[in-house]
């Protein structure tokens, strides 16, 4: 450099000195050992040091070391065959043995996931058609099968549970972390904190997994000593029938497998708008996910629930060929001698109406006649779980007794559609037509709490709940004229997490408070009061009904298919359409109500026009008490409309009526009903001249009016 002069103008030569010069420099700098060079950086402080060091840090703590296949051998085997799979990897899930069903759901998953293309599964209520879905996903994806799975279910939830499983299967499955741990080991290496993905790497090349709550993408690594299964970048996430959906896409990919579990609810599956919905959801949303060209796989594992649902439909190769529908039932072949099975039912029924719910007596009639009960009949599978009580008694001997067990406690029609595949022939579903503006329009002459002077008793309905407890009051005059004189809500105050005890105490200081503020001034004749199922509840109820003894009597409520009316007996007393027994033990009588006929008899009764042309009351209304607020039954209205009952003709058979819950807030109509019931068993009757127990005027006092001590109740009026 000291070579060349300054000059105020440069010219080629001086450009080339210059070129040549630097040039000598760079040759003598190489020439020059490392650590003699002269350096140009700049000495870092004492903060900028510090954050080198952190980054350091981080990204030693951030570097993952993705350890051998333990078992190659078992992982290529179990990869091979989806079954063993299945046994291997989830053997707490899969400890019997699959049925038919099950081994062709596993073969029909497969498939499409290899091939693509539709198949509907009807199978039974709770055989395991869920698991297998849910651990199905697993194999397809490690199997190298599916690259972005999308389960789908009749909601968001039920959905989200599906992605929630396989994100658990990965996360803590010790077998799948020993043989795949190039998927398992990055995810446990988070430790819950999702954050921590995006700077997650090995050797300095990120992961670039995803695992939040809605969505994931499995890690770029691989396993060195297994055969490579390109699993980086494999995407899942869920979605809900119940969610508007269209054009799922991340990171420009779309599903190629979406399995759909259980497609509708109930309330779903009885509402034809609902069923359209997501018919179409499944044709145009679902179906348009796929690319142009792909042959996008869609697995429906289902129960049917009536004869027009979703499920039925895309299990009717008839209606929907695409599906390839596939329908299994329990009972494959019923036996030959279903006389005996009838028998064996009302043996049943009559143990449980004696206080055996397990039907000791039933099961000798079973043992007693088993091979000519077995006889023809061929299941699903024979597989059961031989129940037994402290005493050592088998209660179930065979798949067989199960299956008839469940058809004794609920009833055929609900069999067939659960466990069958199979419900009953629906045409036409008609409905009493009753609406909540119908029965606010039923307004009577009388005030809130005010009866006319002709009435004759009154009756009282509680349907008993945790906090909020639903009662109505009705006053009864001539055959069937009610008029509801009152209706309100008992408060219970519980605090949360409240044990069984402090439910049973708190209910009763309810109680006794209603009592002392609200019924004893109606001065009922009969006030019957749900025992219920929760806690605390039936033992509160009884101790009440001790302690006050009549007109309180609790209640148990029976559905039609399971109600039966006894003979009158010295511990039994038969009514209309309910029944009361002494519990002895518990120093009570109960009363045993068919509720959905008293439930149907109210909504008869609101749809019986109120007065004549004269203003006089007409046989069998009901109405409600006046008020100024034109809301002021809306609630109550929607309540008692809450249930609607369908009457459905079935083929070759007679009109088959069927509940339907249309809202859950249908506390009023329950407490409406037992009322009813309760007037029911005092006497009172739409037809004068229909046989009753025996007229309320003239009728000797029953025991179910005794108090626990034997002492007789007089009437009050």
């Amino acid at each position: 450099m000291s070579t060349i002069r300054q000059s105020s103008n440069y010219n080629e030569s001086t450009t080339s000195l210059l070129i040549s010069s630097i040039r000598q420099s760079m040759e003598r700098l190489k020439e020059t050992p490392v650590q003699d060079r002269p350096s140009f950086a700049r000495e870092l402080n004492r903060t900028e040091k510090d954050q080198k060091r952190q980054r350091e840090q981080y990204s030693e703590a951030a570097r993952i070391f993705i350890p051998d296949c333990l078992d190659l051998a078992r992982r290529e085997s179990c990869l091979a065959d989806p079954e063993r799979f299945l046994r291997t990897y989830f053997e707490e899930d899969f400890d019997r043995p699959f049925g038919k069903h099950h081994a062709t759901m596993i073969e029909a998953i497969y498939s499409r996931a290899k091939h693509g293309g539709r198949q509907a599964i009807a199978a039974p209520r709770g055989c395991g058609k869920s698991t297998i879905n849910k651990k199905m996903i697993v194999f397809l994806v490690l199997a190298g099968l599916v690259r972005f799975p999308l389960p789908i279910a009749a909601t968001s939830d039920f959905a989200a549970e599906f992605f929630g499983d396989f994100q658990e299967s990965i996360r803590t499955n010790q077998l799948l972390f020993e043989d795949f741990p190039e998927v398992c080991h990055p995810v446990r290496a988070l430790e819950g904190a999702p954050q921590r993905a995006a700077k997650q790497h090995v050797d300095g090349v990120l992961t670039r997994i995803v695992w939040t709550t809605q969505e994931l993408s499995l890690p770029y690594v691989t396993c060195a000593n297994a055969v490579c299964k390109t699993y980086g970048g494999v995407k899942m996430t869920y979605y809900g029938l119940d969610a508007a959906f269209r054009g799922v896409n991340i990171g420009g990919e779309r599903p190629d497998f979406v399995p759909i579990d259980d497609p509708e609810t109930e309330e779903s599956a009885a509402s034809l708008p609902q069923i359209e919905k997501r018919e179409k959801t499944l044709d145009r949303a679902i179906a348009g996910l796929a690319e142009e060209g792909d042959n996008l796989a869609i697995v429906v594992a289902t129960t049917i629930q009536n004869r027009y649902c979703l499920s039925f439909k895309l299990t009717d190769r008839k209606l929907r060929p695409a599906f390839n529908g596939l329908r299994f039932g329990m009972i494959v072949k019923w036996p030959t001698n279903m006389e005996m099975w009838e028998t064996y039912i009302s043996t049943r029924h009559a143990d449980q109406e004696a206080g055996d719910e397990h039907g000791l007596n039933a099961i000798a009639y079973y043992l007693a006649n088993r091979e000519a009960m077995d006889a023809g009949h061929e299941m699903l599978t024979d597989y059961f779980k031989p129940a037994e009580l402290d005493d050592g008694t088998q209660t179930v001997h065979s798949a067989l007794q199960f299956a008839f067990n469940k058809i004794a406690d609920t009833n055929m029609a609900a069999y067939r559609s659960e466990y069958q595949n199979d419900p009953e022939e629906e045409e036409l579903t008609e409905t009493m037509g009753l609406t909540a503006a119908r029965v606010q329009s039923r307004i009577g002459l009388h005030d809130q709490r005010e009866t006319a002077s002709t009435t004759e008793l009154r009756t009282v309905g509680l349907d008993l709940g945790d906090r909020n407890s639903h009662w109505t009051d009705i006053a009864w005059e001539g055959a069937a004229i009610g008029s509801v004189v009152d209706y309100g809500i008992m408060e219970t105050h519980l605090a949360s997490g409240a044990d069984d005890k402090a439910i049973e105490l708190a209910i009763l200081a309810s109680l006794e408070v209603w009592a002392d503020e609200v019924v004893d001034k109606i001065n009922p004749l009969l006030c019957l009061i749900d025992s219920g199922s929760g806690r605390g509840h039936t033992q509160a109820v009884y101790e009440f009904c001790r302690r006050r003894g009549a007109p309180f009597f609790p209640s148990k409520g029976w559905d039609s298919g399971r109600f039966r009316l006894p003979q009158r007996q010295e511990h039994k007393e038969p009514f209309l359409e309910a029944w009361a027994h002494e519990l002895i033990d518990d120093r009570v009588w109960l009363y045993n109500v068919n509720t959905e006929w008293w439930k149907r008899w109210v909504h008869q009764r609101f749809l019986t026009q109120p007065f004549d042309d004269g203003g006089n009351r007409i046989d069998g209304s009901l109405v409600l008490f006046k008020s100024d607020d034109k809301k002021r039954h809306l609630s109550f209205a929607h309540h008692i409309t809450a249930e609607e009952e369908q009457l459905r003709p079935v083929t070759g058979k007679e009109m088959k009526r069927v509940w339907f819950v249309k809202n859950r807030n249908n506390h009023w109509l329950d407490a409406t009903a037992l009322a009813c019931a309760a007037a029911g068993c005092v006497g009172v009757r739409l037809v004068p001249d229909a046989p009753a127990i025996v007229p309320v005027e003239r009728r000797p006092e029953p025991k179910p009016f005794l108090d626990p001590w034997g002492k007789p109740f007089v009437a009050r009026r």
